[in-house]
Order: C-alpha cells, then sequence, then structure tokens
C-alpha cells in the first residue's frame, strides 16, 4: 500500500479506541504511513471519504471536539484494510470536512456548546453577522421583557459604571462590533447597550440560560 490509495475497513474492524462501533466497509485515503514493524503490520492513517464522513456517530464527533482529537483521520493497521476503488475527489472531502466540522465546531464547550450549536444550526461560523441575525431572533423569540440584569462590563464610565443593575426591556439592533444591543432603562434613563455586557441577576430564570448562551457564544466566537 502507498500514500494516496484508497482503501476500504475489512469486516468486523472495531474502531480501535473504544471499540464501541464497527468501521466495516469504511473508506478512505492514506494519507501517512508508519511502516514501524508490528505483529499487525504497518500502520496507516485514513482520511474518510465523502460517504464515511457521514456516517461517523455524532456522539463519536462529539467527544473528539471535546478532547481537542481528530475525527476525520483514523490510525488503523494496515491489515484492518484492503485496496478498494476511490469514491470521490479531495476537494468534496474538504468542503464535507467543513460542513462538519461547522455543525459541531462548539462541542469543545461541552453543554454550553452543544445549545450554541442547536441555535445556529450549524452556520458556519465566520459569517458573524449572519450568526448575528440568528441569534438576535431566536433570543426575541424566547425571551420575555422586562429583565432585570447587572453590568459585567462597561465602556460608559460615569453613565454606566460594573456591577450597575439595569432593566432589559428589549433587544432593539445588531452591529458588527458589539452585537446584539439591548434596551436598557437605568433609573430613568433609557439607552443601548451591548448584550453580551450584561449578566441576567435571577439564575433561575429561562432568560438567564439564552442569554448566558449568547454571551459565551460572543465570547469565543
Amino acid at each position: 500500500m502507498n500514500k494516496g490509495d484508497s482503501v476500504k475497513v475489512k469486516k468486523g474492524v472495531l474502531e480501535p479506541d473504544t471499540e464501541k462501533f464497527e468501521l466495516s466497509d469504511w473508506q478512505g485515503r492514506i494519507v501517512d504511513i508508519d511502516t514501524a514493524t508490528t505483529e499487525e503490520g504497518a500502520l496507516v492513517s485514513i482520511e474518510w471519504d465523502v460517504k464515511t464522513l457521514q456516517l461517523i456517530p455524532a456522539d463519536y464527533i462529539i467527544q473528539s471536539e471535546i478532547e481537542g482529537l481528530g475525527w476525520e483521520i483514523m490510525v488503523l493497521f494496515e491489515s484492518d484494510v484492503e485496496i478498494t476503488e476511490s469514491r470521490d475527489n479531495e476537494s468534496d472531502v474538504k468542503k464535507m470536512q467543513e460542513e462538519i466540522s461547522d455543525k459541531y465546531y462548539w462541542s469543545w464547550l461541552g453543554e454550553d456548546g452543544l445549545r450554541i450549536a442547536a441555535v445556529l444550526g450549524g452556520m458556519e461560523r465566520k459569517d458573524e453577522m449572519i450568526c448575528f441575525d440568528i441569534w438576535y431572533k431566536y433570543l426575541n423569540s424566547v425571551l420575555s421583557f422586562p429583565i432585570q440584569a447587572v453590568v459585567l462590563e462597561s465602556e460608559y464610565k460615569g453613565l454606566i459604571e460594573e456591577d450597575t443593575k439595569v432593566e432589559i426591556t428589549a433587544l432593539s439592533t445588531v452591529n458588527d462590533m458589539y452585537g446584539i444591543m439591548a434596551a436598557i432603562k437605568v433609573t430613568e434613563n433609557k439607552q443601548d447597550f451591548p448584550l453580551c455586557d450584561l449578566d441576567v441577576m435571577d439564575e433561575r430564570s429561562a432568560g438567564y440560560q439564552f442569554i448566558k448562551d449568547y454571551t459565551i457564544w460572543f465570547a469565543n466566537r
């Protein structure tokens, strides 16, 4: 076998780390070969093809993202695979990898990341303005106003200090620097303020988790 060869996993071969699922008929291209002598032969690194990428269990991808491990390539013994015909091209593989990566990217944040991913629905994370719009529509659909909050950070020194208690009366606009702006009321004064710099006071309320998820996404986007 050589680098670039298309290979198929033989019947009965299990995923080597957990042995929780079979890899039978999974297919991909050899991208590296370790010729160190073992009883089972050389170790081959296989980059899965498009059809196989679509078969990878979601929980395996999520756990790989949490642990910072790759799911698109797997190392098997040469004796576990056999030469086969290619089913796609490398550009199609890269495109599918990007789609899956976008869908599961936030998994590294654990439970918070799963909720964030559910909101964004696999949207390309680099399209920040589109993501802001999705958050804006989502939060408007699930939040009930007014919401009592406290200022975590402020650029309005002398006007609104950190730890100031405010009332969120609505979500107003979205901009590319501060993201979603909240309409807030401080005593009798009203103005817009970055939602990412506010923390809901009642941790038992549904609004607390919704806004917290947004602020976590904003900080890690």
